[in-house]
């Protein structure tokens, strides 16, 4: 009988390769031939760059941060945004789009971004925060001015860095690199994570046509300077044209809202960072709610104003009075159980009811001895 022959164990051939991660480069010794980095830790440093470096780049395409950058060129310096962390990237985002929707997502320009300490003060420098930042009326945002009557987000301009200085007519791509560069990519990252930042399609559309349209062509050289001030439809359609293809439109639903109500809402997200403001802003909410959706507010110019000026850092107790009247003249009459009881003349004759909250300028008596309630002060 024959022996079996045994297969011969051969050893893995072992290659010297270079780790693909451009931050390590080191050559390591493999048998396996689709290693291409020297440890799992390697691998993983460079996925965590590529994700940030693909948030960093949904960032730079995004309409929020080109708003940066406009605010940016108007306050000629970078240290608006000083003091940014990823959470208050966050928030101010929150804020831009309130304010893109409020103004019917660009349609109209019914309200603006009004800063509580003003980019233009004196002696300080507001910052683009959203604890400085209020969605207001356009007409009363322009007759404010550079007024400031406390709180808000500043620093002193002692403190603005001449090297953080920036050009009006520098391009706007210049511009947002120095913004990425100054919040910290990782900052960036995070803030684009956090938000859910996007591409906006204008920037799809605008980023598709830069490498797509050929200065060779003389049916594309009159669009290359035309498209950076083309508006999102216009680069759409163009997009469309070239791609040959129709572009189907959707209706947005658009809603008017009423100054009043933009006002209340900012006065809610305001209660956060000064606390004296959330009891009025309960009080608001409460009267809001039992109106009901559809029922509009009874509001008067000055009622408007001293909401205003108390979102911009004037004190409770200065518009108290005004703001009284508000709610009063809005409150429902809460449906009560009355007592009825006989007088002596023979007729039923109903308790006085109450308001809860009336302030002692609004209790009235009649010349008979009836008690009422005012809808104005003396």
């Amino acid at each position: 009988m024959t022996a079996a022959t045994q297969p011969t164990k051969t050893k893995p051939v072992r290659k010297t390769k270079r780790c693909k991660n451009p931050a390590c480069k080191k050559p390591f010794t493999t048998s396996n031939v689709k290693r291409e980095y020297c440890t799992t830790e390697c691998q993983q440093a460079l996925n965590a760059a590529k994700r940030k470096s693909k948030l960093v780049n949904d960032g730079s395409r995004s309409a929020f941060f080109y708003w940066v950058v406009k605010e940016c060129k108007r306050a000629g310096t970078y240290d608006i945004l000083d003091g940014h962390t990823p959470e208050s990237i966050a928030e101010l985002n929150l804020v831009y789009k309130q304010a893109f929707r409020v103004n019917q997502y660009g349609d109209v320009d019914h309200f603006q971004m009004s800063h509580i300490a003003a980019v233009k003060g004196k002696n300080t420098l507001g910052l683009l925060h959203a604890e400085n930042l209020v969605i207001s009326p356009t007409s009363l945002n322009k007759a404010h001015g550079v007024k400031h009557y406390g709180s808000g987000k500043y620093i002193s301009r002692t403190s603005i860095d001449p090297r953080h200085s920036v050009d009006k007519d520098e391009p706007d791509g210049t511009v947002l690199d120095r913004v990425i560069a100054y919040l910290g990519e990782d900052v960036v990252a995070a803030a684009v994570k956090l938000a859910n930042i996007k591409p906006t399609d204008r920037q799809k559309d605008l980023a598709w046509l830069r490498d797509n349209l050929d200065a060779t062509n003389p049916e594309h050289v009159v669009h290359i300077d035309a498209i950076e001030t083309m508006k999102g439809k216009q680069l759409e359609e163009l997009r469309a044209e070239l791609e040959h293809r129709l572009v189907r439109e959707f209706g947005i639903k658009r809603t008017v809202h009423s100054t009043f109500g933009v006002l209340r809402l900012e006065l809610e997200r305001h209660a956060k960072y000064r606390p004296e403001l959330k009891e009025l802003s309960d009080r608001l909410l409460a009267v809001s709610e039992s109106r009901g959706p559809r029922e509009s507010w009874d509001v008067q110019e000055d009622e408007e104003q001293a909401l205003f000026d108390l979102l911009h850092g004037r004190d409770v107790a200065d518009m108290q009075d005004v703001l009284e009247v508000l709610i009063l003249r809005n409150t429902r009459t809460p449906e009560v159980d009355v007592n009825v009881y006989d007088t002596p003349d023979g007729l039923e004759r109903i308790g006085d009811y109450m308001p809860i909250n009336i302030p002692l300028w609004a209790i009235r008596t009649d010349n008979i001895g009836h008690t009422y309630t005012a809808t104005a002060p003396y």
